[in-house]
């Protein structure tokens, strides 16, 4: 059928999932390696994911892109005080723009929600339980099924994304994703995953700078399971401080009395335009992760929610890196079908740092192992020493228009990417005859390691990498 041209349905993309599901449990009940049809039909599911996807409907609504006015130390003051104030956020000087700091984002920014991202069954926490509390980082003891269809979903979001912006699907990976719980009465301890029943006002990119793009996905229905707990994009009042003071004022009427809380509560609410999004499940909400897309969840007032937030990163892997790993880029079918297998499916035991590894090297080997060979980015040095890709992927049209959509205008087209900038080195002084060994640093440059999303260094040539610089 695949090879006649036709399509997969919903019915049958299904059942070509269970069938993988099947296929996976054999090969590790046995021992044996991964067949290499277990990836190839992945690839086939996954294009058939995204086709579906796109007769369903969508809302969307573009939007201007947005960034700090201020920099260096002065942004980094107001980025600072929104961590213990979010009303110091939402007061934050903005100015036009897209910040995309290491990236190459599309230029046009928006929200998109949709209502059925994803079927029931496909998010049905009996059927996949382990979707409740799923990270990449902790896969002895979840099933492949879980395994093989948290990696479906991202995948149709990573698909969207590149779609919608109009991206090169090879230039987008996740650079977090998990399963996040909400609990009523709880507070957050520790990272994004762990539990609590809010999350004040913030912009994802201003959390950490290769944030991108971004993604959540419920896997519960509000009313249903839960109460409270919207999520709300939060924006500046485009009427101005005379109708906040309007609103302001008719909160107040027939109003009981409140505690101080409360007041700064109200009086924050009146000077913004707050657009809640009500959680369904398998519905999702895709965004650029910059500054005109602040949004918080509100409070939980009873029971538990439970959703997949999803964070891409447009920042380039450095060759150098895979240069680094026992096996580089995949080849072959062979070699994509063994990194399914030792980066996913392989249920063993692990000691943290054997873990960030194996996370770190599935987040960057994420392109090569989603996709077919043919599809596969061939990157090239260009005489300026930085790379630059050839068009690799089907997902770089410009979005169709959707089932449904509320738009403020069409999307202005997206800029052409920019090779990565590279690591600052010392320059030459004008006028000197050029000398091969008077610049020691001419051959490194500069990238995001996608598992900690901190800045590193690496030798272009040696693959040598460093966390500082200059390099030691």
């Amino acid at each position: 059928m695949l090879e006649d041209g036709h399509r997969m349905d919903e019915e049958t993309t299904d059942r070509a999932f269970w069938s993988v599901v099947q296929a996976v449990d054999k090969a590790e009940a046995e021992d044996k390696p991964l067949p290499v049809e277990v990836p190839r039909m992945l690839h086939h599911i996954f294009e058939a994911d995204h086709q579906l996807l796109r007769s369903r409907d969508q809302v969307r609504t573009n939007i201007t892109c947005m960034q700090p006015a201020l920099e260096g130390a002065a942004s980094f003051g107001q980025a600072l005080g929104y961590i213990m104030d979010d009303i110091s956020h939402q007061d934050l000087k903005l100015k036009e723009g897209r910040k995309c700091e290491g990236g190459t984002c599309c230029e046009a920014c928006s929200r998109n929600v949709f209502p059925t991202f994803a079927s029931g069954p496909e998010c049905s926490l009996a059927t996949f339980p382990e979707l409740a509390s799923f990270t990449f980082n902790e896969l002895e003891k979840t099933s492949a099924a879980t395994i093989l269809q948290f990696v479906r979903l991202i995948e149709r979001v990573r698909r969207t994304m590149a779609y919608e912006y109009g991206l090169d699907l090879a230039t987008l990976l996740p650079l977090q994703t998990y399963s996040r719980k909400y609990v009523a009465g709880t507070t957050q301890q520790g990272g994004g995953g762990g539990e609590g029943d809010y999350v004040i006002l913030h912009t994802d990119e201003a959390t950490h700078a290769s944030y991108h793009y971004s993604c959540v996905l419920y896997l519960n229905t509000q009313n249903e399971e839960f109460t409270g707990g919207n999520f709300v994009f939060n924006d500046p009042l485009a009427a101005g401080e005379k109708e906040a003071k309007r609103r302001l004022e008719e909160s107040y009427k027939n109003a009981p009395p409140m505690s101080l809380e409360e007041e700064i509560a109200r009086a924050r609410k009146a000077r913004r335009d707050l657009t809640p999004f009500h959680p369904t499940t398998g519905a999702a909400v895709i965004f650029s992760s910059g500054w005109e897309n602040m949004h918080e969840v509100e409070k939980l007032t009873s029971g538990t929610r439970y959703a997949v937030p999803s964070f891409f990163t447009t920042c380039p892997v450095p060759e150098g890196a895979y240069a680094q790993m026992a096996v580089g880029k995949p080849k072959t079918d062979e070699e994509i079908a063994d990194d399914w297998l030792h980066l996913l499916l392989a249920h063993r035991q692990e000691s943290p740092q054997e873990s960030v590894g194996r996370v770190k090297e599935l987040l960057m080997k994420w392109h090569y192992m989603t996709t077919p060979l043919r599809h596969h980015q061939a990157a090239r040095v260009s005489q300026d020493g930085l790379e630059a890709a050839e068009p690799a992927s089907p997902v770089v049209a410009e979005p169709a228009p959707a089932a449904q959509a509320v738009d403020a205008g069409p999307a202005p087209a997206p800029a052409p990417a920019q090779a990565p900038a590279p690591a600052p080195v010392p320059t030459a002084v004008q006028g000197d005859t050029p000398n091969p060994t008077a610049n020691p640093y001419a051959n490194w440059a500069s990238a995001v390691d996608p598992a900690s999303g901190n800045t590193y260094y690496y030798d272009t040539v040696t693959g040598e990498t460093s966390w500082t610089w200059p390099p030691e």
